[in-house]
């Protein structure tokens, strides 16, 4: 009996496999959101139970598509359900979250191509110094607060990009975990965005950024001639040493000045630490925690410590940001200003730290400090500036030369001589004296060398170099180069 029974179930079961087959090859497409549980009360043959079988099965390998969403697991739809929306082209694909239907992506009937979406809706955090991306889902992302950021955190897998949106001003601070283009920090305005990539490790890199404003991120800090004669090329400043706000311009600000950490000493004038003297020069501004007002550098010792101009500069001890401003204030700029180099008739010429070419002694400029500039368009030759001359005159008079005197009256009558080249009177005859041979029909002639003595016309001065330096401006002198 029970191997008839058991045989009876094979083949029934062998039915519906054989009847599901056939149905599935020669029945016209039937619907793909059929009912993916299979019922667990209720007679059915096997041919009937297989076929609720087959249509789950369909379903889940079509992904339920229809231009209806799917509630066929029990009469609902449940977190993961898959949906392929083809109400319009081309096909969206949708999954079931939480109570509603994420897009995933999209598919092109007409080219059978996917394409998928980056983004899935729009994410806010707050900035912290570490700001963790990785926390959030989104791809868009909006971050919110002032708080100066260093990273974005070592949770999101490597190669994530983010779309970043800033909502207002704060801190980008550049190092290894936070590549920054030109390898500064920026400042961000409310509307500035980025992208950025996960490099691995916590490193992030900022591959673009677009400033609100359209200004670039990178800004010429140096002067440059512009041949297009307009009154003011677009996003260009003036390079006339005026002062410019800080607040409005940031990035400009942060190209022209240098901060960097330095310990201090309250009432010593020297600050150390300071790893990056480069281009450093006497009277340029110095602000910082414990640094009072109208401070500037006196004297620095290369790559260790800068000097202030007054120990009563330094009002406190510790160690924090000092910032020293290259270019300055500005004319008439105060703590709120950063100012503009001014080339106005000057010539740029390139930073010569060594000296091997434009010396202070020399030229009157400090060819390693930026902005340093020198010179005059003319100068007043000195004494001290003449080159001593001391020549060596001989007039050779071995050969007789005629020298002819016009006598003052009609008489003619014999004359004397006085000391050596010196005639008292005409003569026509009569004794010679002095050098000179009386001669009838040769009055005056005069035979003999004189030798002048060695003498100085510029009275033997020390000798002193003339500036001849044009009026210049000192930058750095760079070259651009492709890969």
């Amino acid at each position: 009996m029970n191997i008839l029974r058991n045989t009876a179930v094979i083949a029934a079961v062998a039915g519906a496999l054989a009847a599901f087959a056939l149905n599935t090859l020669v029945s016209p497409a039937r619907g793909v959101q059929n009912e993916l549980v299979p019922p667990t009360s209720g007679i059915f043959t096997g041919v009937q139970y297989s076929q609720k079988l087959g249509d789950a099965f369909r379903s889940l390998a079509s992904c339920n598509k229809g231009a209806t969403a799917p509630a066929n697991v029990n009469g609902s739809a449940v977190d993961g359900l898959c949906w392929i929306d083809d109400s319009g082209s081309p096909w969206v694909v949708k999954q079931y979250v939480n109570g509603g239907w994420a897009v995933t992506g999209y598919l092109d009937p007409s080219n059978s191509t996917f394409a998928g979406l980056v983004g899935g809706g729009l994410g806010t955090i707050a900035a912290a110094a570490i700001t963790d991306l990785g926390s959030v889902a989104q791809a868009n992302v909006t971050i919110s607060g002032t708080t100066t950021i260093s990273g974005f955190g070592a949770s999101a897998p490597d190669g994530t990009v983010k779309f970043i949106r800033f909502a207002g001003a704060l801190k980008l601070t550049s190092a290894a975990a936070l590549a920054i283009p030109g390898g500064y920090d920026l400042t961000t305005a409310a509307g500035d965005r980025a992208v950025v990539t996960h490099l691995g490790s916590g490193n992030w890199e900022i591959s673009q950024y677009t400033r609100a404003n359209g200004v670039p991120v990178d800004a010429s800090a140096v002067g440059k001639p512009d041949f297009t004669f307009a009154d003011l090329p677009p996003l260009h400043l003036r390079g006339d040493g005026s002062a410019v706000s800080r607040a409005t311009y940031p990035v400009l600000f942060a190209k022209l000045t240098r901060a960097q950490n330095g310990t201090r000493v309250s009432g010593n004038a020297t600050i150390t630490g300071i790893a990056d003297t480069t281009g450093f020069g006497a009277g340029m501004p110095v602000e910082g925690t414990g640094i009072g007002a109208g401070c500037t550098i006196a004297g620095f010792m290369a790559n260790t410590s800068i000097t202030l101009n007054s120990s009563a500069c330094v009002t406190s001890s510790g160690t924090s940001t000092v910032t020293v401003f290259k270019t300055g204030y500005g004319s008439g700029g105060d703590a709120t200003t950063v100012g503009l180099p001014n080339c106005q008739g000057r010539m740029i010429a390139g930073r010569d730290p060594s000296g091997t070419n434009i010396s202070s002694a020399g030229s009157g400029i400090d060819a390693g400090a930026y902005n340093s500039f020198g010179g005059g368009q003319n100068g007043s030759i000195a004494q001290n500036q003449l080159p001593n001359v001391a020549p060596t005159i001989t007039v050779d008079a071995s050969t007789a030369r005629w020298n002819t005197v016009a006598a003052t009256g009609t008489s003619a009558q014999s004359g004397s001589s006085g000391s050596f080249g010196y005639v008292s009177s005409l003569f026509d005859g009569g004794a010679s004296g002095g050098g000179v041979t009386n001669y009838a029909s040769k009055p005056g002639l005069f035979a003999g060398s004189i030798t002048a003595a060695a003498t100085s016309i510029n009275g033997g001065v020390t000798q002193q170099a003339f500036n001849k330096m044009p009026p210049t401006l000192i930058a750095d002198c760079v070259v651009r180069v492709t890969p």
